[in-house]
């Protein structure tokens, strides 16, 4: 029926850890049992759909039976050494395949790597984030480094459903000019960094209504300080983290803006909310120039 486990303290799917047989929420850390029905439908058969690296080992490990198969995640590298063991292990030949996360594209240099492949690209690509599309050039062009090297010429297989996208042919033509070319003309047109600077409010507290509320409220009293430079509130893709419901506003500023200014202008909207009592338990934070 298409059931995803969720999180009762989060706004976030679990993770199926196979090996522990056990459901990990990676926010808060909860863990929960694997239920042994479907709560939705009542099945007994239960399958997982999703992509993560252990059933990835796992499809591999059938397709190709005699590979010796390393696997290099958040799970496998927990123990002290683990990370070393693993790349040692890779290095000398007692793993010839290695499947991982992006952990795996980073300042890795092995001499006899022939094929790199790059699993379900439009999941960077459609990360609701400005600087997806710079991440994710970022990370298949790591990534897709660690073929053919020493000289040798390497395959790298990338899997995506948008091979149209004009940054798909930019990372397969490594054309890095024309990608930092579209992405500074757009960044300019919705004004983004390096040409506005960005400010995340976060409002938390433990009662979705009053978090929406404070979130109205506190936008309307910076919008007559700021203006159409204020965008929200609205939900993040996490909307609630440890039973703490959240809302999110942004600040698009202009560089020429003083900074000292625009804190006073912050701690005076706030203050003059903080003033209800119903907004004392309220947390707000603040995220200046966010990476």
């Amino acid at each position: 029926c298409g059931w995803v486990p969720k999180c009762d303290n989060c706004d976030v799917s679990l993770t199926l850890h196979k090996n522990m047989n056990q459901l990990t929420c990676h926010y808060c850390g909860f863990t929960y049992a694997v239920p042994t029905k479907c709560p939705n439908c009542g099945e007994t058969d239960l399958r997982g759909r999703g992509y993560g690296t252990e059933k990835i080992e796992d499809q591999f490990a059938q397709l190709f039976p005699e590979a010796k198969i390393a696997r290099m995640d958040l799970d496998t590298t927990r123990t002290k050494n683990a990370y070393e063991r693993i790349i040692h292990d890779f290095s000398q030949g007692r793993s010839n395949v290695l499947i991982g996360t992006q952990m795996v594209t980073k300042g890795l240099d092995f001499d006899k790597v022939s094929v790199v492949g790059i699993l379900n690209a439009d999941a960077m690509l459609n990360y609701p984030d400005f600087r997806a599309y710079e991440q994710a050039f970022m990370m298949m062009a790591q990534v897709s480094g660690r073929a053919g090297r020493k000289g040798k010429r390497g395959l790298v297989l990338l899997q995506t459903t948008s091979p149209e996208l004009p940054v798909i042919g930019q990372v397969v033509r490594n054309d890095y000019p024309a990608f930092y070319a579209d992405l500074q003309e757009e960044r300019r047109l919705f004004r983004y960094p390096p040409f506005y600077r960005l400010v995340y409010v976060y409002l938390k507290h433990a009662k979705e209504q009053v978090a929406e509320t404070a979130g109205i409220e506190l936008g309307s009293r910076l919008r007559q300080l700021f203006g159409d430079r204020v965008l929200g509130p609205d939900k993040p893709a996490v909307a609630r983290v440890k039973t703490l419901h959240i809302r999110k506003l942004v600040l698009k500023l202009e560089p020429s803006l003083s900074g000292e200014q625009v804190r006073q202008c912050l701690r005076y909207a706030h203050a003059e909310m903080a003033k209800d009592k119903k907004y004392a338990s309220l947390h707000v934070f603040y995220d200046v120039d966010p990476l």
